[in-house]
């Protein structure tokens, strides 16, 4: 039995920032080509990877991987370019 869908196609096409997704090819949870298929139709400019030989468990299957491309995704900002919010200066 198919497992619906957590999101209908209208909120998906409201998600107005970039958004990557990262599917393990051989997850138990859900058919990652049918997500991909699906995201393709409904938000094109999404990022859309199918990660082969991971399942569920992606970012502990293939952690290298997801932190390349995090630090590769637009609008990340890396620690030594990030503004601090609060000064250290006392003032």
């Amino acid at each position: 039995m198919p497992v619906p869908p957590a999101y209908t196609d209208e909120q998906i096409r409201e998600v107005s920032v970039p958004v990557q997704v990262l599917l393990g090819a051989r997850s138990a949870l859900l058919d990652a080509e049918a997500v991909a298929a699906r995201l393709a139709g409904v938000a094109p400019s999404w990022r859309v990877e199918i990660v082969p030989g991971t399942g569920h468990a992606l970012p502990a299957e293939a952690p290298d991987l997801v932190v390349e491309r995090i630090l590769a995704f637009p609008g990340h900002v890396r620690a030594e370019n990030a503004t601090p919010k609060h000064g250290t200066d006392g003032g």
